[in-house]
């Protein structure tokens, strides 16, 4: 009778235990970045960018750290709606106090008119993590430094 007890136990702890929960990348990474162009693509061969983070990171909701990118694209577009590629050889780096996560990024650069660009952009984690993110932000030329805003969602 116990051993038929504790076999009913085990089997119901698995199968409580089974629950899957689904991220679509680990840990969760879900913020706002806000950052400035250090150096344009012309000058250097990659875009450079570095910026803030505030957002998730994990279960901790209130996460601050700092965002570096090093974009490679085509030639930027100067008709309102045209794009140009982001090339996989893209990569961004974010660190938090305690974490560090690295990837590729590809994605695309669209003119908006006035000076600014839209950026939708596809990452992966490839360090500190695992999985896909997603970037969509505005660049902004009308300042100088350069502006980029935008978030990162799963």
């Amino acid at each position: 009778m116990k051993s038929a007890l504790r076999l009913a136990i085990v089997i119901v702890a698995i199968a409580v235990s089974s629950v899957t929960v689904r991220a679509s990348s680990w840990p969760i990474i879900n913020g706002l970045v806000s950052g400035i162009e250090l150096c344009p693509q012309a000058w250097c061969g990659v875009a450079v960018f570095t910026g803030i983070f505030k957002g998730q990171v994990g279960f901790i909701q209130n996460t601050i750290g700092t965002v570096a990118v090093a974009v490679h694209h085509g030639p930027l577009p100067v008709v309102e709606h045209a794009c140009t590629p982001i090339f996989r050889d893209s990569v961004w780096t974010l660190k938090t106090l305690l974490r560090k996560f690295e990837g590729g990024a590809v994605g695309e650069l669209c003119y908006n008119g006035g000076n600014t660009f839209h950026i939708d952009v596809d990452m992966q984690i490839t360090s500190g993590g695992f999985g896909p993110l997603h970037f969509e932000g505005t660049l902004d030329h009308n300042v100088f430094p350069p502006t980029i805003k935008g978030h990162i969602t799963q």
